[in-house]
């Protein structure tokens, strides 16, 4: 089991700071309303292939799941008069800062969101994962609702001893609270490896796979191809000495 570390700057801090969670825990509200079939009462077309939204869509929902989100330690607050500024509720961390324009000059700023400022989230944790392994940061997926997109970094983790500060830019037309508990970034670990590129073509092997699958109407990734992916949390058990009895304290 790999094991990721989320450390705070201070020990007072540990107790303060919402813990970062895995990303399974929740869902966006625009999915939670969204049906898994299509309006109509007709579940499969007429060529045998299911009328599934992406509800139903197993590589959609693992890359929504992946990882662990850092929610927001304290609620966040947007005015816009007389002028944009951003308050956060607590005083024992710094949580918002802002880049120089400079830095985001060509940047291709998403339409509807601010371009006058990039602000940037003053993350709390420091992220360890053991060696050969980085870490992938991103915007909470699937969670395109939220006023606010983080932008997407790589850092090798297993090397960097600091905390990651992620740029963001806020929503234009957004004012008003931003809850404690909002995740503002996504951290997806993975292990580095060499890789290479190679171009062939299908044998009939591949294409015998999927024919196999086709033998059911739902669920074909999930039941012939998907491997389930786990990100837990909690303290790593420790293995068990058989021979913990003789250290033990006798009577």
């Amino acid at each position: 089991m790999i094991n990721i570390k989320f450390l705070a700057q201070k020990k007072e801090l540990l107790e303060f700071l919402e813990k970062p969670f895995v990303a399974k825990k929740i869902t966006p509200e625009w999915l939670k309303k969204m049906g898994s079939f299509h309006p109509s009462d007709i579940k499969v077309d007429e060529m045998g292939d299911p009328l599934t939204t992406v509800k139903k869509c197993m590589p959609f929902n693992d890359a929504r799941t992946a990882g662990y989100f850092i929610p927001l330690p304290c609620d966040v607050y947007v005015e816009r008069k007389p002028q944009l500024h951003i308050k956060w509720s607590s005083d024992q961390i710094e949580l918002i800062g802002t880049h120089q324009n400079w830095q985001f000059e060509e940047y291709p700023v998403p339409k509807g969101y601010e371009t006058e400022v990039a602000f940037k989230w003053l993350n709390p944790w420091i992220i360890k994962t053991p060696k050969n392994w980085s870490c992938l940061y991103t915007h909470p997926i699937h969670f395109d609702e939220l006023p606010f997109q983080s932008l997407t970094g790589l850092v090798d983790t297993d090397k960097f001893p600091y905390p990651v500060n992620f740029p963001f830019f806020l929503k234009n037309d957004f004012e008003g609270l931003i809850p404690k508990g909002t995740p503002f970034i996504q951290v997806i670990p993975f292990k580095r490896e060499k890789f290479i590129s190679t171009y062939s073509y299908d044998d009939g092997r591949y294409q015998k796979l999927w024919l196999k699958a086709r033998t059911v109407f739902f669920d074909r990734y999930k039941k012939f191809f998907r491997t389930p992916k786990e990100f837990l949390e909690g303290e790593i058990e420790k293995p068990k000495c058989p021979f913990a009895f003789l250290h033990s304290k006798k009577d």
